[in-house]
């Protein structure tokens, strides 16, 4: 992966509004630059136009793959799937780092498997990873339970387990009815997954 790379993940991660043209314009700008400072120190005859113009095609090849679409859960402040994909280097920091041990190397990229912990959102894998691939500011890892038909509570009312153990009360409970969630308040955590002992809990990826 080139150096250069890495000013259009910076740019990505300091503003994530940024509008593509306005990240192309800097990016070329600033590949401008440091294509004039090349110039004075090599003799191939390479311009910063040129440099210029390999440099926005892989831009331009990044921005048409900005819509990859995520099909695993990742760790908490992923950026992008397309920029994690390319930016991930797979170190395998973030799994070292992780206290619950729920993050796992999965085709060298790392994955987060819930089936049988919880992610406490501790910031530990992000303060982990050395180039900026869980640096986003989204913490939200778009998991969301799923409530089987023979939930405890909707079958016997008085089951909250799930509910108390949610950190953002994202669950609402009502006997004799399946829970109820929160979409916009719940995290993905599973925690309410590890405290359900009937096992009708499943988190399934919501993107």
């Amino acid at each position: 992966m080139r150096a250069k790379d890495e000013r259009y993940y910076k740019a990505y991660l300091e503003n994530k509004t940024i509008s593509r043209r306005g990240l192309f314009r800097a990016f070329v700008s600033g590949t401008k630059n440091e294509g004039g400072r090349r110039a004075d120190t090599t003799s191939s005859g390479c311009t910063a136009s040129n440099n210029a113009v390999q440099d926005t095609s892989f831009v331009a090849e990044l921005l048409r793959d900005s819509q990859v679409i995520k099909q695993v859960a990742r760790p908490p402040g992923a950026i992008n799937e397309s920029l994690f994909q390319n930016i991930c280097t797979g170190c395998g920091e973030c799994e070292s780092a992780c206290p619950e041990k729920v993050i796992i190397l999965n085709g060298a990229l790392p994955e987060l498997i819930l089936d049988y912990g919880y992610c406490s959102q501790c910031g530990e894998c992000q303060q982990s990873c050395p180039t900026g691939a869980l640096h986003g500011t989204e913490k939200d890892i778009q998991l969301r339970p799923q409530f089987a038909k023979n939930c405890q509570n909707s079958l016997f009312g008085e089951c909250e387990l799930c509910a108390i153990q949610c950190p953002h009360q994202a669950i609402s409970i009502t006997s004799f009815k399946q829970p109820q969630l929160d979409v916009q308040s719940c995290d993905g955590c599973s925690r309410c997954k590890q405290a359900c002992p009937f096992s009708v809990i499943t988190m399934q990826l919501d993107v």
